[in-house]
């Protein structure tokens, strides 16, 4: 090639790249980072209806100082732990139990004013400052709910101590017991006793 041509040849490859169109990177998807911290429910039981055992058989829910569990039939679990937003709170324990027969709140607790959102069973979930902050549990239906270790409504003081060091005495609500961070009543304070209440977290007990 002569040199006279040499200049005509790299003009024309440059108006040539400028004319090539722009390759633009890739948007990046932020969609998996966003449902990261989605809270998940059983997918089968998303649509739940009144009835809670016929909705969701097999669902299981826990009892703990800091938290309740959802447990499936497969062996995981769902946690519901204090902290977490009221509206998880609920759409987990609705996946499992229905919807709450009852929700208001409480402008008489002695945290102040608590959101309570009332369950069949007899299983109260309560909420403070728009957080999950406490769980209280009674027997007006034989509750079927217990802690991983056996603790629930109708256990008697000698099974309860059996279970874990227990405190038991009398209180301006009754016979009261703590286990660590949880909290009952007993119907006496006789070996014999039965467990009435289960508490843990920020709830409204009357004293």
């Amino acid at each position: 090639m002569t040199n006279k041509l040499l200049p005509c040849v790299l003009l024309a490859l440059g108006l040539l790249a400028a004319c090539a169109p722009e390759i633009k990177k890739p948007v990046e998807n932020k969609s998996v980072e966003a449902n990261e911290t989605e809270i998940i429910v059983p997918p089968a039981h998303e649509t739940n209806i009144a009835n809670a055992s016929e909705d969701a058989p097999g669902v299981a829910v826990n009892l703990a100082p800091d938290e309740l569990t959802l447990v499936l039939p497969n062996g995981s679990a769902r946690h519901a732990s204090f902290g977490i937003a009221k509206a998880d709170a609920v759409k987990m324990l609705t996946a499992a139990l229905g919807n709450p027969i009852e929700e208001a709140t409480n402008q008489d607790c002695g945290a102040g004013a608590l959101g309570y959102a009332a369950f069949r069973d007899g299983l109260s979930l309560y909420f403070q400052d728009g957080k999950f902050a406490g769980w209280d549990l009674d027997g007006r239906e034989n509750g079927k709910f217990t802690t991983g270790n056996g603790i629930g409504i109708g256990m008697t003081r000698k099974a309860l101590e059996a279970a874990g060091p227990a405190e038991v005495g009398e209180t301006t609500i009754g016979h009261e017991f703590t286990m660590g961070e949880l909290s009952g009543l007993l119907s006496s304070d006789a070996p014999d006793g039965k467990v009435t209440n289960l508490w843990a977290g920020v709830t409204c007990i009357a004293r």
